[in-house]
């Protein structure tokens, strides 16, 4: 069982301090479009509706890859600390080891600059969420 959630007025103000803390944009791509907040941890694993540094700011699109196979690559977010995360796509071919995905594009974006190349997703779109 997992932590308790927030009520729908908690729940409302986190997720207004989530997107503005995001600048309203998804933190893995940049999209200012159908935002949602992705728990890191889910509250069925310990997570917290309450733990801001482990709620992170993604569009529709990213957060769905949150819990893509694995075959088909999944996005990983990983929690730094103060609101800032690291990005990877991890894919598995079949059922070998998991690995970095070399090439994850983003549906709908023709630019190359939204599509990634590499493991860490924020170095290869140049949105780092460091200060």
């Amino acid at each position: 069982m997992g932590r308790p959630a927030a009520s729908v007025a908690e729940w409302k103000a986190i997720r207004q301090q989530v997107l503005a803390r995001a600048g309203w944009r998804c933190q893995a791509c940049g999209v200012r479009r159908r935002l949602d907040v992705h728990h890191v941890v889910k509250r069925s694993h310990g997570g917290s509706d309450f733990d801001l540094d482990q709620l992170v700011a993604l569009c529709r699109w990213c957060h769905d890859q949150t819990d893509a196979p694995y075959e088909r690559g999944r996005l990983v977010v990983i929690g730094s600390g103060a609101g800032q995360f690291t990005f990877e796509v991890v894919q598995r071919a079949g059922r070998g080891p998991l690995k970095p995905n070399p090439t994850f594009a983003h549906v709908g974006k023709t630019e190359a600059r939204d599509v990634a190349h590499g493991p860490d997703w924020t170095t290869v779109n140049s949105q780092s969420d460091a200060p």
